[in-house]
């Protein structure tokens, strides 16, 4: 009985070491005043399972840089966009989207189709650069729309 009770005990501290890590991300991103590329590349590179939860907001832009979502120049520190956000989650989340973003692809039309759909709001800039825990709603957002459906 004593092994069985420890056996648990060890199983539960182990869980608890590692969500303390995606804790201490998530808590990292919400706080960030201007979200970075790693940054918005971690949720959706855990939500497709590309990385573990042990993963940094680093390998989660190697991953998703690796998949051709950012250009060869782009690092994991640059700023984020709206159009950047609204194309790595579109990507991401296997979004279909319209004529031009199925034929073209890129951040442009993924946030095009954003304002289409009501996602985002119709006077929002592509330039515009997102605060943490708005590109952390944004994919909430997200997420929730497709298990409704």
């Amino acid at each position: 009985m004593k092994k069985i009770l420890l056996g648990i005990a060890v199983a539960l501290i182990s869980a608890l070491a590692v969500s303390a890590q995606s804790s201490e991300l998530v808590s990292k991103i919400i706080k960030s005043e201007k979200a970075t590329l790693a940054q918005i590349s971690y949720l959706p590179a855990l939500y497709a399972n590309r990385i573990t939860e042990e993963d940094s907001e680093e390998k989660a832009f190697q991953v998703m840089q690796e998949s051709g979502l950012f250009s060869e120049e782009a690092t994991p520190d640059t700023e984020a966009t709206l159009a950047d956000v609204c194309f790595v989650y579109a990507k991401s989340l296997g979004l279909k989207g319209g004529l031009f973003y199925r034929l073209f692809q890129s951040p442009r039309y993924a946030f095009k189709e954003f304002k289409a759909q009501g996602i985002i709001p119709a006077e929002a800039d592509p330039s515009m650069k997102l605060s943490g825990i708005d590109s952390m709603d944004l994919f909430s957002t997200l997420t929730s729309e497709g298990e409704e459906e």
